[in-house]
């Protein structure tokens, strides 16, 4: 196996093990007399109806599987996502990412008329995904969606983490921090897949559930997915190490890091495998196209890594980076000679904020669409 072949290889079992087929049935079920979340038994007796409410770039894909594990138990709901498709029981609409949109604000509508028809007596499971910021959103009074917009945008290009976009974003929103809660009064969970360092439950979705009465549960992360790909490559080198899981630098900073370690465990093993994860931050300066996992890549090209043994992924786990069609970018040696002969400069396009035309002209990209998943990014580093 090559070894592009091998961290494409490393990439895929990663986002198995955090994709929704995996993680639901794990932390949801039904036996003849309770609902069963994440260990904790529901009575079905103790409610009338119950319903699953599902947003994110993971919306669709747990919406389908918590109909296929609740069955005939179920009894509708609404599923928000950026995927195509249709679902038996629910409702599924779909939204915009990662700008709020006229769409956005008509799915929100939906999405909480149908949460008011809810009674005392019914219970809800509701799904959270990243990306779920973006697809449901109701502005505070007084700020029009066109106001809205250029707030995100400036946000988002600004290189500030997900911590305090997430921040900014609830202030001025009707429906985060809790604030879509109050439109139900029936008991229910949540299950969490979080996309942020450190699980943190305040900033995940920016949090639409979470007033303190509702419990929430972690049930996918960037660790159990690096575990998966871990245990996969662990029979390929010498040495497998999962060195961070919450890498929250902008990139130049993580790029010092990154190259340290890699230098570090050079020196150290005749093969191995480095798995990073996190989300570094980056700041748009040009008029390119890209994201943080390819502008990573392109420093750490320019601070000349990789050799003949040394081969690189970065990747976002959610399939797509930034304002490109990529997922991230590969680096091995071969990436020299491409690059010479083509007479590319690697500055000027980091200069530009255009990774993507960079590493897409060189052959570079690594580009497989939406992934229904998101725990971050990962960079994985190959010895061999």
């Amino acid at each position: 196996m090559s070894n592009r072949a091998l961290l494409i290889k490393g990439y895929e079992k990663a986002i198995a093990a955090v994709k929704a087929e995996s993680i639901i049935p794990k932390n949801l079920s039904v036996d003849e007399k309770n609902l069963i979340v994440c260990n904790k038994k529901y009575p079905l007796e103790s409610f009338n109806k119950l319903y699953c409410f599902s947003v994110g770039k993971a919306g669709f894909e747990m919406a389908k599987v918590c109909e296929e594990v609740l069955g005939e138990h179920l009894d509708g709901g609404v599923a928000i996502s950026h995927q195509k498709g249709s679902l038996n029981k629910m409702n599924h609409y779909r939204s915009t990412h990662p700008l709020v949109s006229k769409k956005s604000l008509k799915v929100t509508q939906k999405l909480i008329s149908n949460m008011e028809t809810l009674e005392e007596d019914d219970f809800f499971v509701f799904c959270l995904s990243g990306g779920a910021s973006a697809m449901i959103e109701k502005p505070v009074y007084g700020l029009s969606l066109d106001d809205f917009q250029k707030v995100s945008v400036a946000l988002l290009g600004s290189g500030i983490d997900i911590k305090a976009l997430n921040s900014v974003r609830k202030a001025i929103s009707q429906v985060k921090g809790g604030k879509l809660a109050s439109h139900t009064k029936a008991r229910g969970v949540v299950l969490v897949l979080s996309d942020v360092i450190g699980d943190d439950l305040k900033t995940i979705g920016s949090a639409p559930m979470r007033n303190g009465q509702i419990p929430h549960h972690v049930i996918a992360n960037n660790s159990i997915a690096l575990e998966k790909a871990k245990k996969f490559m662990a029979k390929e080198v010498d040495k497998v190490e999962i060195v961070t899981t919450t890498l929250n630098k902008a990139s130049k900073k993580a790029t010092e890091y990154l190259v340290e370690e890699i230098r570090k465990y050079d020196k150290k093993y005749d093969s191995f495998v480095l798995l990073f994860g996190g989300e570094t931050t980056t700041k748009v300066k040009g008029s390119g196209q890209g994201g943080r996992n390819q502008e990573l890549a392109l420093r750490l090209l320019l601070e000349e890594v990789v050799s003949k043994n040394i081969s690189i992924l970065v990747a976002g786990s959610d399939g797509i980076d930034g304002n490109s069609p990529a997922t991230g970018a590969f680096l091995d040696v071969g990436i020299y000679k491409e690059m010479k002969k083509q007479g590319l400069n690697p500055k000027e396009y980091l200069k530009n904020s255009d990774s993507y035309g960079f590493f897409k002209q060189l052959g570079y990209d690594f580009t497989i669409g939406a992934t229904s998943t998101n725990v971050m990014d990962f960079i994985m580093v190959l010895k061999k």
